[in-house]
């Protein structure tokens, strides 16, 4: 039913016709067409009347009379109930066009419609007749299928509705534990005195004192460079909210990290320095061998830092006191987090708490670079590091890149890296498992 509603409403509109015309025209045809109707009927009555005096008797002309009132009454009644019905649906449409409560999307259909169709309107309206049909679309649910991106989704829309973060990468810590200072020297010298021969000795009057004497070497560090560049292009610096700044810490964080991988880890070999575990030379169990029944993991530690504490270069020389342990997560968690007396109590609540287990002047801390089953002790102080070129960002092209829109970005810093040859002994790094053996008693 809407589908003729709207059909019939494109019609008076491309006819020019309004609603109080079309009002006037409609009354008036209901008229006419009552008229007829009832003039047809009086004629044909008149007519049957004249025919059947003259072939029927009276009693059949009363029935026909009466037969002929109730099909009158019949028929009455049904251009009634349709001219009845045209006037209720021919105003539901006039309510919709002249009360403006037209839905807007079948509105927009129908301006749609007959912009489209107004060639073919304008000719009908000349020539007096032809029909045109229109076709209503009912309006579907909007859902969240209704949002599509037909077109594709830019690359850039994804960072540009979600800026990037940071990269989360560990915090060097390496800083906190070595011996840092400033230089200018590129090659760093460093004297050590070292006694040789004669000692004090306990002499009465007029007799000979004792000779002592010692002797000085003089070594050099040479600097080490540590570098790397990233390139951006501004197109990307300009539409990603704070790609530079990311850029900057993510080259100054892995600068940090590796510098400190080189300080524990380095080979010595080619441009790496020589690192602390380098450095660090095998447990000597001396007279701790084959002393403690059922060794535990502190066990090993104090054994380690025992044979820091009694080896020294010469006689009389202060004693090394190891201030840093560090070993696997992994030894960590099983060898403290999870170490628990009779009762089931934990032994070291600090290794949970606070990720790191305080003994005497030491600390043993968790460091995922040192492999499973090694432990790492030592005298970090006398690792000394300079800052003989401080680390610096430098930014600049390669080749054609600025007529690319193009830049780079060099990180780098230099700096020396060494433990003095005497201080050698302040380091130990070896395997849990044999140092435990070593101290074993059997």
């Amino acid at each position: 039913m809407k589908k003729s509603f709207l059909t019939f409403a494109a019609f008076l509109m491309a006819k020019s016709i309004t609603t109080e015309s079309f009002d006037e025209m409609e009354a008036g045809k209901r008229l006419e067409l009552f008229g007829e109707h009832s003039k047809s009927q009086e004629d044909y009555i008149s007519q049957l009347e004249n025919d059947v005096n003259n072939k029927m008797s009276k009693e059949d002309i009363e029935k026909l009379q009466k037969d002929l009132e109730v099909t009158r009454g019949r028929e009455n009644k049904a251009l009634k109930d349709a001219v009845s019905t045209q006037g209720v649906e021919l105003k539901k449409m006039q309510d919709i066009i002249k009360g403006g409560k037209m839905d807007s999307s079948v509105k927009s259909q129908i301006d749609k419609f007959i912009a489209d169709n107004s060639d073919e309107i304008k000719e009908m309206k000349n020539q007096g007749h032809g029909f045109i049909e229109f076709q209503t679309k009912a309006p579907a649910a909007i859902t969240t299928g209704s949002a599509l991106n037909p077109d594709g989704i830019p690359e850039i829309a994804g960072v540009q509705m979600a800026p990037p973060t940071n990269v989360n990468l560990r915090r060097a810590f390496v800083d906190t534990l070595v011996n840092m200072f400033n230089t200018n020297l590129p090659a760093y010298p460093y004297t050590e005195s070292i006694p040789l021969s004669g000692d004090f000795g306990w002499i009465g009057e007029g007799e000979l004192k004792p000779q002592i004497d010692f002797k000085m070497e003089t070594r050099y560090a040479e600097p080490k460079k540590i570098a790397a560049f990233e390139c951006l292009t501004d197109e990307a610096v300009q539409d990603i909210a704070g790609l530079q700044s990311i850029a900057t810490n993510y080259l100054r964080a892995k600068h940090d990290l590796k510098r400190q991988n080189g300080i524990l880890f380095g080979t010595g070999v080619g441009n790496e320095p020589t690192g602390a575990t380098t450095y660090g030379r095998l447990f000597n169990a001396g007279a701790m061998a084959n002393c403690v029944v059922a060794p535990n993991f502190m066990d090993v530690v104090n054994a380690i830092m025992t044979d820091i504490f009694v080896t020294p270069n010469y006689q009389d020389e202060m004693e090394y006191v190891a201030n840093i342990v560090m070993i696997n997560p992994i030894d960590f968690y099983c060898e403290l987090v999870s170490a628990k007396d009779g009762e089931g109590r934990p032994l070291y609540p600090m290794a949970a708490l606070f990720n790191r287990v305080v003994i005497g002047s030491s600390i043993i801390i968790p460091e995922q670079t040192i492999p499973t089953g090694k432990v790492f002790v030592s005298d970090m102080s006398k690792y000394h590091v300079t800052n003989y070129i401080p680390y610096t960002v430098r930014i600049g092209w390669i080749n054609d890149d600025f007529i690319k829109n193009q830049f780079c970005m060099v990180g780098e810093s230099r700096l020396h890296a060494f433990v003095k040859k005497l201080d050698e002994a302040a380091f130990v790094y070896d395997d849990i498992a044999v140092v435990k053996a070593a101290i074993t008693k059997l």
